[in-house]
């Protein structure tokens, strides 16, 4: 199996919530904003999920917020199948 990849920039902020669900620690507003940007996310590429490509955090523009932040490199990976071959 493959995987197509989406790189993006996201705040440390977040990350609990993206990869544990769990959104204890963020605002009602910045659940909003998340919750949006997954939606945008699986919309438009489909079921996945995430790796944290960066140990350390970069101040860089965040695609959740789209606000300047210490942010971490992440990738959206989804399943292929379109490079299978078939047997």
């Amino acid at each position: 199996m493959y995987f197509k990849q989406y790189e993006y920039s996201i705040c440390g902020y977040y990350l609990s919530a993206i990869i544990n669900g769990d959104y204890s620690g963020l605002s009602d507003s910045d659940e909003k904003d998340l919750d949006s940007f997954l939606h945008y996310v699986g919309e438009a590429h489909g079921s996945g999920h995430w790796s944290v490509d960066s140990e350390e955090p970069s101040f860089q523009n965040d695609d959740v917020s789209d606000l300047m932040a210490d942010c971490y490199d992440c990738t959206f990976n989804v399943p292929s199948y379109d490079d299978v071959i078939s047997v």
